[in-house]
């Protein structure tokens, strides 16, 4: 959720550190704050809203330093307001910290009997008076000592008035790496916002800490004891961290999609067959799966579930798609002749991670889906498959998911053919189909005027509805949740089938309903759901394949898009829903990059 950055070096810190918290924003933009030590002062400067207001602010406050850490929130305790906002401070420290302090009033109490005062809600503030509780002139005895008393997930960026030498971190179940400079280093939530500053990081682990000096970097295990990290070496496209000639991230990341998703492929093909090296399961064990779990969180659990049925119909094996955030808290028959796949972009989302550990425990085998190779969640699986999608800027999805469901496709169809459920002839018309996939989305992307006239005709809709049935019911939840999240409209998904079931009493004259029809086996089952409301006086729009355009000539608006085989389509027909989403947004003029009360990556319950 929130971002946070970390500067010790010779330059000034407060302009590095408001362009890396530009670069974290995504993460949550709710209010925003630096802390810089210059001497033996910290100097905390916030304020609510976006970075540019934090930005504006420091116009008029002189902030000097060459250490400082600074914060983006996403804000869980306490209102979104400058009181909150971080750095929170104690006599000696200032610290921005990522996560959540699940007895954060325990300790509150202790410290109020202990004469501490308080001046905010968050959970964040217990943090820099316990670490002024237990300091006696070591900053790493104070930590030390502070951190065993932390239950929950945190990522910490800490300075000391008494060492101003010094930038000071911590991690435990959120995302932090080190950025290792020239005469200068940094911590960052990620490696974004130091693009053009480094490409070296070190990636800590859970219950690490680190003391940096501008030429130094310490890091000590979960006994506070020194250990040796490797310096990996990180090549971003340098085009990721602007809009170039877009108006939005969210745009120019649609328009990212066919290089992405060719990428993606690529990475697992040798034109030919798909190779997966240095695959961990037999082929005996592949064959002996009884059922596979895909598990995610919001989009990436709309990608499983279009997935489910790929995996029944082609590797002839049971498949459950579940939201990461139940399945940890099921009862889930697993073990060794089960797969749990885990979808995340970031490979840090909170409930993700934790069904990973449920999987492990239960000894089922694990792999992975992400777009971050260092990320918790990759380096926990036993196998872990790496999209290429690039940073990802907007907070609503778009080329991550694509990625993620061309990856799932690639999956499915080698652990067919591994079990023997498809044939070879198959597995190469699979592969060729999904080598294509990158034109066919080119080909939407080349003419959107009639999304973009539908995207008018919509945008004052009090709520709207997408129907689908089998996979089409997934990509319905898709579109549903890309609407509502960036032009705030009421959306909702549902199987065309269930209408009838009670969704339909929400129908009257004018409602906007939008089918989503691929399949043609079961084309006259959802045409005929869509005459129902029809009657009943929906505004109905059609999305579909362009060979069954033919078939629905009875809709005033249909949209097409081309044809492939089953196993792909889904990848397809997602790409109108996101422009429609988009061109809607921009039509009621809301914040697309940033809509409210959202953030990137979830790694907070």
């Amino acid at each position: 959720m929130c971002g946070i950055i970390g500067y010790i070096g010779r330059s000034e810190a407060t302009g590095i550190l408001i362009k890396g918290l530009k670069g974290l924003e995504y993460r949550g933009y709710d209010s925003g704050g630096i802390g810089v030590l210059n001497n033996d002062k910290i100097t905390v400067v916030k304020a609510a809203g976006e970075i540019k207001n934090l930005e504006k602010k420091l116009l008029s406050i002189d902030v000097h330093g060459n250490l400082g850490i600074g914060h983006t929130r996403w804000a869980t305790h306490g209102a979104a307001n400058e009181t909150n906002a971080h750095p929170h401070v104690s006599k000696h420290f200032a610290v921005v910290h990522n996560g959540i302090i699940e007895n954060y009033r325990e300790i509150r109490e202790s410290l109020e009997m202990s004469g501490f005062s308080f001046e905010s809600e968050t959970d964040t503030e217990v943090i820099p008076k316990l670490l002024e509780l237990n300091y006696t002139g070591s900053v790493e005895e104070a930590i030390k000592k502070t951190l065993p008393l932390l239950k929950g997930s945190y990522a910490l960026g800490i300075v000391c008035s008494e060492s101003p030498d010094t930038l000071y971190c911590a991690k435990n179940g959120s995302p932090l790496i080190i950025g290792v400079g020239d005469d200068e280093n940094y911590i960052s939530s990620d490696i974004n916002p130091l693009l053009g500053k480094t490409n070296r990081a070190i990636y800590l682990d859970d219950g690490e800490t680190a003391s940096i000096t501008a030429e130094e970097i310490t890091v000590y295990g979960k006994n506070f004891e020194p250990v040796q990290k490797e310096i990996k070496s990180v090549q971003l496209p340098k085009s990721s961290a602007d809009k170039g000639e877009f108006e939005h991230f969210m745009l120019k990341e649609i328009y990212e999609q066919p290089q992405a998703v060719a990428d993606t492929i690529n990475s697992v093909s040798n034109g030919e067959s798909i190779v997966f090296k240095d695959f961990p399961f037999t082929d005996e064990e592949i064959k002996n799966l009884n059922r596979v779990y895909i598990v995610g969180c919001g989009s990436a659990y709309h990608v499983g579930l279009m997935a489910k049925y790929a995996f029944e119909e082609i590797a002839k094996i049971p498949c459950f798609a579940e939201y990461a955030g139940e399945f940890r808290y099921e009862h889930p028959v697993l073990g060794e002749d089960c797969l749990v796949v885990i979808i995340s972009q970031s490979g840090e989302t909170a409930d993700s991670l934790a069904a990973l550990k449920q999987a492990h425990e239960h000894g089922a085998k694990t792999i992975s889906i992400v777009n971050v190779a260092e990320s918790s969640i990759a380096k926990m699986s036993q196998y872990s498959l790496l999209t290429k999608a690039g940073p990802e800027i907007a907070v609503a999805t778009t080329k991550a998911f694509s990625c993620q469901a061309a990856m799932l496709n690639m999956l499915c169809i080698y652990i067919a053919l591994r079990r023997g459920a498809c044939t070879s002839v198959y597995g190469e018309i699979a592969l060729n189909m999904s080598l294509l996939l990158s034109k066919k989305i080119e080909r939407i992307l080349s003419n959107t005027q009639k999304i973009e006239t539908l995207a008018k005709h919509i945008k004052d809709a009090g709520k709207c509805f997408f129907l689908g049935r089998n996979a089409d019911y997934a990509a319905a939840l898709e579109g549903a949740l890309k609407l509502k999240e960036i032009s705030y409209i009421d959306c909702s998904g549902c199987p065309a089938s269930e209408l009838k079931h009670g969704t339909i009493s929400l129908i009257e004259s004018g409602t906007v309903c939008f089918g989503i029809i691929s399949n043609e086996r079961l084309l006259p089952k959802t045409v005929s759901n869509l005459e129902e409301v029809i009657s009943r006086g929906a505004d109905v729009t059609v999305f579909a394949p362009e060979s069954l355009e033919k078939e629905l000539t009875k809709f005033s608006t249909v949209i097409t898009y081309p044809d492939s085989i089953p196993l792909i389509t889904p990848s397809i027909e997602i790409v109108p829903l996101q422009l429609l989403a988009y061109y809607t947004a921009k039509e009621k003029g809301l914040p697309i990059d940033k809509p409210r009360n959202l953030a990137k990556s979830v790694t907070v319950e």
